[in-house]
């Protein structure tokens, strides 16, 4: 049993818990809360000038993290900051509950007279979380693997409005594998070969797969060096404009993957053990940290990461991730786990003095001889699922080291209304207070895929600047009003419906599954239905007949409000939602006639579930958001060639359906990241679908269903590497179509 007292833990060090980062030789100034920086980016998000604003500094208070005030001075808006962030979190509290408007990632909704309002009185919010971090690895894979700067521009803009201050740096950072092992004997074609295409490289860093054979013909080839050289130019910009407006980038630390067999023959006397498999994929090599030869590679990591990039005082990355207390003995190989925790910081300590390491708290990790072995008052915890596995109860607050309360909610970027609200609007206040926190010290926002139901990041941001619970219904009544525009009742109904069903998830430990129920129309063709991929919800989330009536509800919103983005982007998802609840409802339907060797039934469900397919891909061609075609084009501006264009592509289409030719089979990732898209829709699930219907009335008299696993693998490996332009503009009105679709649906009921 682990003893708090021989870590030395008293309570009255929680204030003292992140001396460290103070410490780090090159930490750079804080950003000052009037910076210029902060009010260009207020600008940005306005899109109008930011004269009518004044900027001043703040002194915390006792107790106090950060803190910000609203204020009027002669006509202008007063904005005061403790930090630049607190002064962009003014700025978005200001034009939330003063001027009434709405930012997010899915649609901003700002329509403000020549004259801002001012605040009829003084508001003063406060936290006294340190530490406020945004971005599981896994973002950058299914979310911002081909971004460009102006995506980045006004995401940093958005992070610092809602109150980040760390934010992982993941962009280009695959440039310092280059610069680092090509200078251990490698050639630099065996290096590139190595590193991962852009939207598998977050697990490249977690120590899950490499660049080997990511498509087992070799269709993947090696990344390309102007490739490396673009990424770090754009991820160099992002840290500079994180730096500008406050945010602490945090970078990934160097914990010993080295390129495998390669690496590890040109050191035959070094221990660098193999590290078995991920998904059909092979780990990455272990230099074992506890090696005299870790320290030089260790040096010569942070060495290139400094010129590419400055230093930071934040590093991320995990000994040993998702490997099960059963494999760990396998992969250790014979070294001490927290003897090669305890080099790892060292040797991050010796090129970044007062560097924090921040481990996350996921399945076994950390583990508690990791945490004996380190200085605890040099690490954070980044609980990744505070509001549903509980892991930071189940370990006393993670033995009472630094900690951030996190939530992940979402897993591959799987679409689906869904979100828990109750836990960040109510539970976390709670915990903030309880004596069972220990050393909590911030708040981690660690979904596995971002920008979708942007009302949860919308309530987290919020959250870190509230000490005590919301009422979650007039809350979630404002954010409709603010993000259509005006108080309706209609909106308001669909809202109260949304809150009782989708948002009011409640916690399970996963024991039901991942993030939302799947669309069914993404899932491998059978009567028996559970998921879509291998790790979603095997049963609803809520009752469908609930949630039924938010479409009618969305279409009775008051014509004034319908032309806004927000509006349109959330009946598009409210519809395909419904749809996706009906194409469930009939595949039941479908499997009760099949059972009862009702022929004329099954072909009746079957037209009736491909028609709600279509009927979905028809609707969310209307939304620019919703269409395969500019994540596909995005990918390929990246390529410097015709071959790299395609490679790029292929990397696009691979992580949405079989993630690589390594993960195929009934048992892998395929679909894992699976989208409710229009391209996608219709382009692949849909004739998966029509083949798996077309067989299924000549099996009825057998009463086995048909039985295509291997086709689908064939399917989604030709699929990857096809080349077919989509659409990458909308098509279409979405409440003309979305009213089309109610109308049919009413008369068809299930």
């Amino acid at each position: 049993m682990h003893s708090i007292s021989r870590r030395g833990f008293l309570l009255g060090t929680m204030a003292t818990a992140l001396v460290g980062a103070g410490r780090a030789a090159t930490a750079r100034a804080a950003v000052p809360a009037d910076s210029p920086a902060v009010r260009a980016a207020i600008a940005r998000l306005l899109g109008r000038d930011a004269d009518q604003f004044g900027l001043r500094r703040l002194t915390p208070r006792a107790g106090e993290a950060d803190a910000f005030e609203i204020s009027a001075s002669g006509g202008r808006i007063v904005l005061g900051g403790t930090s630049a962030v607190a002064t962009m979190s003014a700025f978005h509290w200001w034009l939330k509950y003063v001027a009434g408007q709405h930012l997010s990632t899915n649609g901003d909704r700002i329509s403000l007279p020549a004259t801002l309002p001012t605040p009829t009185a003084t508001i003063r919010q406060s936290t006294e979380l340190t530490e406020r971090y945004a971005y599981n690895f896994t973002v950058f894979g299914y979310t911002t693997p081909f971004w460009t700067w102006s995506d980045w521009e006004r995401e940093l803009d958005h992070l610092a409005a809602s109150g980040t201050n760390r934010a992982l740096a993941l962009i280009g950072q695959e440039i310092v594998w280059y610069d680092t092992f090509t200078d251990f004997g490698m050639d630099e074609l065996q290096v590139r070969q190595w590193i991962a295409q852009p939207a598998l490289q977050p697990w490249q860093w977690y120590g899950e797969t490499t660049g080997y054979d990511e498509d087992a013909s070799g269709f993947s080839g090696p990344v390309s060096v102007g490739l490396l050289e673009r990424r770090a130019d754009l991820g160099l910009r992002i840290v500079e404009r994180m730096r500008e407006l406050g945010i602490t980038p945090v970078f990934p630390a160097f914990v010993g993957h080295v390129p495998d067999q390669v690496f590890a023959d040109l050191h035959p006397d070094t221990h660098i053990p193999a590290q078995g498999d991920y998904s059909g994929h092979p780990r990455p090599y272990w230099l074992d940290t506890t090696e005299a030869l870790y320290p030089e590679v260790a040096r010569r990591f942070y060495q290139a990461q400094a010129e590419r990039f400055g230093t930071t005082t934040h590093y991320s990355n995990d000994l040993f991730h998702e490997v099960g207390a059963d494999d760990l003995p396998a992969v250790l190989d014979g070294a001490d786990l927290g003897e090669a925790a305890r080099a790892v910081q060292d040797e991050l300590e010796k090129a970044v003095p007062g560097a924090v390491w921040l481990m996350q708290g996921w399945q076994d990790n950390p583990r508690l001889d990791v945490l004996d072995a380190v200085d605890e008052n040099r690490i954070v915890v980044l609980d990744l699922d505070s509001d549903d596995s509980r892991k930071w109860q189940d370990t006393e607050a993670y033995w009472g080291v630094p900690w951030c309360w996190g939530t992940i909610q979402n897993f591959g970027g799987r679409l689906g209304l869904f979100g828990n609200l109750v836990e960040p609007g109510r539970t976390f206040p709670e915990v903030r207070t309880s004596p069972e926190r220990k050393r909590l010290v911030g708040s981690a926002m660690a979904l596995e895929g971002t920008h979708h139901n942007p009302v949860v990041a919308d309530l987290l941001g919020e959250m870190t600047w509230r000490r005590t619970a919301v009422d979650l219904e007039p809350w979630i009544l404002a954010y409709a009003e603010r993000r259509y525009g005006a108080a309706d009742a209609h909106a308001a109904a669909a809202w109260r419906i949304l809150l009782r069903t989708a948002y009011s998830f409640a916690a399970t430990g996963h024991q039901a599954g991942e993030g939302p129920l799947e669309t069914p129309f993404a899932a491998w063709p059978t009567l028996n239905l559970t998921s879509a991929s291998n790790f979603g919800p095997d049963r609803w989330r809520y009752d469908p007949a609930e949630f039924a009536p938010v479409l009618g509800e969305m279409l009775a919103v008051a014509p004034a409000l319908r032309t806004s983005a927000t509006y349109r982007y959330d009946l598009v998802d409210v519809t395909r939602q419904v749809l996706a609840n009906r194409g469930r409802l009939l595949v039941d339907q479908l499997r009760t006639a099949y059972e009862a060797r009702d022929r004329a039934g099954v072909t009746r469900h079957s037209r009736r579930f491909l028609r709600a397919l279509d009927l979905t891909s028809e609707v969310l061609a209307t939304d620019r958001n919703w269409l395969l075609g500019p994540w596909l084009e995005q990918a390929k501006a990246w390529g410097g060639d015709a071959e790299e264009r395609g490679i790029l592509e292929w990397n696009a289409r691979s992580i949405l359906t079989i993630w690589t030719s390594k993960a195929l089979g009934s048992g892998g990732l395929h679909d894992y990241a699976n989208r409710d898209w229009h391209g996608l829709l219709d382009g692949y699930y849909k004739p998966r679908w029509e083949r798996f219907l077309d067989l299924l009335p000549s099996t009825i008299p057998s009463g086995n269903e048909p039985s295509l696993d291997d086709e689908w693998d064939a399917r989604g490996l030709e699929w990857t590497r096809q080349t077919e332009a989509h659409a990458t503009q909308p098509v279409g009105d979405p409440y003309t179509a979305a009213s089309r679709i109610a109308a049919e649906l009413a008369a068809d009921p299930v």
